[in-house]
């Protein structure tokens, strides 16, 4: 079966839009004569039954993982995939008991984390560079979205929209630690540097670990369009403490009885010194996924079902509509960013409405 996010809207035009960014919250303006980067499908999975990737983790090693799930027969179970010599290559994953991997971390190749919920509880299974061993972390309903693992004792996890508690683990057990509003999303530079994102009285939101709690950032405030408008942060990318982005989103009720979801994308960025912010054309959907170029840029992940990825560097924003495999739909989840190699990843689908609507992961690159 057909899984995730919904199709919203038709499919945005095959070419490239590239465009200026001015001041803070500005809208972009047409720039000319820019050639827009080339993304191409570097690789489409041929595993029995169907799979799909769900998270990449490059550790700051280089160590590079991917995760998700892999069904036959009407049951997931976990899919953990390493890039070797430029290969995607399927290795050995937790017990089936993890069920389908939502959120996925590495440090190294010998402390990479995958975290998966069940009916009896959430869990976390680390490998240790030759074996998966798994820990609970909460026997009651908690989703861990996502992820950051900076050591073997030093773990965080955050459940998204319906809980303002993270998980943290330091080495023996995990301990929640209160949240000043709910998150999806996390990044770690340091003991002393976590960035989380998600939202705060209807504003997209940033809060800071600084050692010994979680502190909401002084980031700068959006003009909600609308009353019942409400902004998220759905991805952090923290390369250092002093060079943190946030991506995301304000969504509306909009259409003329209201039944439709207006949403302006929205970017953060933290230089050391002090926040700012960057709007982009509304559109079907905030950004879901932020990760950088290898240089001093952003790629920035929009929608899931026909998804576009936008390249920011300094003034200059360039829109790209994702390639798939010819027949095919796709529907992205994940992004990041080894070296000057930006990956792209999720599952292809035949399109259409087949009988046997089988997907299979796929990876994108640029770079």
């Amino acid at each position: 079966m057909r899984r995730s996010l919904t199709a919203c809207g038709a499919a945005l035009a095959a070419t490239a839009v590239v465009t200026t960014m001015g001041p803070s919250q500005a809208e972009p303006r047409t720039k000319a004569g820019t050639t827009a980067a080339t993304w191409s499908i570097a690789q489409t999975n041929t595993l029995p039954g169907e799979d799909g990737i769900k998270a990449i983790s490059v550790a700051p090693t280089g160590s590079t993982w991917a995760a998700g799930y892999q069904s036959s027969n009407g049951k997931s179970v976990p899919l953990v995939q390493h890039l070797l010599n430029g290969k995607w290559t399927t290795a050995k994953s937790p017990s089936s008991a993890l069920g389908e991997i939502s959120a996925l971390s590495a440090s190294s190749s010998k402390n990479v984390w995958a975290f998966g919920t069940t009916g009896s509880g959430t869990f976390a299974a680390r490998w240790n560079g030759s074996a998966w061993s798994r820990t609970t972390v909460t026997t009651g309903r908690y989703d861990a979205v996502d992820a950051s693992a900076l050591s073997a004792s030093n773990v965080w996890a955050v459940g998204g929209d319906e809980t303002t508690t993270a998980m943290h683990w330091n080495g023996t057990s995990w301990k929640k630690v209160a949240l000043p509003a709910p998150a999806r999303a996390i990044a770690g530079v340091s003991s002393t540097h976590v960035y989380a994102g998600g939202t705060y009285k209807n504003q997209p939101a940033v809060m800071h670990w600084t050692g010994s709690a979680w502190k909401l950032a002084a980031t700068p405030k959006f003009t909600l369009p609308e009353p019942d408008a409400v902004g998220v942060i759905s991805d952090v990318y923290a390369p250092s403490a002093s060079n943190v982005w946030a991506s995301g989103g304000i969504d509306w009720p909009c259409g003329e009885d209201g039944d439709d979801t207006c949403t302006q994308p929205v970017l953060l960025h933290w230089d050391g010194a002090k926040w700012s912010s960057q709007t982009f054309p509304q559109g079907y959907g905030g950004y879901t996924r932020v990760t950088g170029d290898g240089g001093s840029g952003v790629w920035l992940l929009r929608g899931a079902w026909d998804p576009q990825l936008t390249h920011v560097v300094g003034g200059s924003v360039t829109n790209v509509t994702a390639p798939r495999p010819s027949g095919h739909d796709i529907n992205l989840t994940a992004l990041a960013v080894k070296d000057s190699t930006v990956w792209a990843a999720g599952a292809a689908f035949p399109e259409g409405d087949p009988d046997d609507p089988t997907g299979n992961g796929v990876y994108l690159a640029t770079g």
